[in-house]
């Protein structure tokens, strides 16, 4: 009788220690708050069933080891395509099927710019967060944003090697660049029209933190649109620029298979000092246009400038 009431004693103890671990464990679930362009957020505990609504937030979700539930399989890089088959789609980049989201059951929601107009929808859901990227406040941005996710999912000596590997590639390009009092254009062509970046813009890393001195043209006036400043080929061959980058927009919406490299084969454009110097670059329009913010997406934007910086 007594070693049956020991061995009861034993588990009724063993049972209070676990309880109680747990109620500890409860009450100091770590909490972070994420402070974002709608707002503020508190995210509790390390979140398991994540929905990430963008190309850029995944991509740094897939290099540091986190695996969500949900993601936008709308025109995925190739380095993403894997994803349409381990996680469950959630809609366009811009129109989120709430359903799909809400099925799913998610703990977070990183939703990104093209989000911003369905936040409050989605914080319905579940405590969601923007992975904002501002196109002149494109690095440090980006590396905020990396520190919030690696401070959420615990990822922080991950995030913290990842900036400082791109750190150095972008500090060795700038100085390189403004050495050199580098000339560049970004340039953005939509079918047969062709639109401008200038520093400030949705491209001004180019500018910014690459270093680049913007070309201009004296002579030709652009003309001001929402998606950068419409100009002419007269404009391009009057600013003679050092540098051209031009990005397909339909090339990266899957509209076409691009035809910038037409466009731009002309007598006006061969005329410009980045042509004699063959450093006019077809950039690669998914990592710009569509994972921006993202680690590989960088890395590929810094592979399309290392392309016409000369050591």
């Amino acid at each position: 009788m007594n070693k049956i009431l020991n061995s009861a004693r034993k588990l009724v103890t063993g049972l209070t220690l676990v309880l109680a671990s747990s109620v500890f464990m409860t009450a100091h679930a770590k909490t972070v708050t994420v402070e974002h362009i709608k707002g503020s957020t508190e995210v509790s505990g390390v979140p398991q069933r994540v929905v990430v609504l963008g190309h850029g937030s995944l991509d740094v979700l897939d290099q540091i080891g986190v695996a969500p539930v949900g993601a936008s399989h709308m025109l995925l890089p190739d380095y993403l395509k894997s994803y349409a088959k381990t996680t469950k789609n959630t809609g366009s980049l811009s129109e989120p099927d709430f359903e799909a989201i809400y099925m799913l059951k998610p703990d977070l929601i990183i939703a990104e710019n093209r989000m911003l107009k369905v936040y409050d929808q989605l914080a319905q859901i579940a405590p969601t967060i923007m992975f904002y990227v501002e196109g002149d406040k494109y690095w440090s941005d980006t590396q905020k944003n990396w520190r919030t996710l690696g401070d959420i999912f615990e990822k922080q000596s991950e995030v913290e090697a990842l900036i400082e590997k791109t750190q150095k590639q972008i500090t060795a390009v700038n100085q390189k660049v403004t050495k050199d009092e580098t000339t560049a254009m970004m340039l953005m062509n939509n079918g047969s029209n062709i639109a401008m970046f200038n520093k400030g813009s949705r491209f001004s890393i180019i500018f910014d933190d690459f270093g680049f001195v913007e070309s201009k043209s004296a002579k030709v006036a652009p003309i001001k649109g929402s998606h950068g400043n419409l100009i002419s080929f007269e404009y391009i061959a009057d600013a003679k620029p050092e540098v051209i980058y031009v990005l397909d927009r339909e090339q990266a919406i899957g509209r076409s298979e691009g035809r910038a490299k037409q466009l731009f084969d002309n007598a006006l454009v061969a005329e410009t000092p980045a042509a004699k110097l063959d450093n006019i670059v077809f950039i690669d329009s998914s990592a710009w246009y569509l994972a921006g913010g993202g680690v590989t997406a960088t890395q590929r934007m810094l592979n399309d400038i290392d392309r016409t910086v000369k050591q």
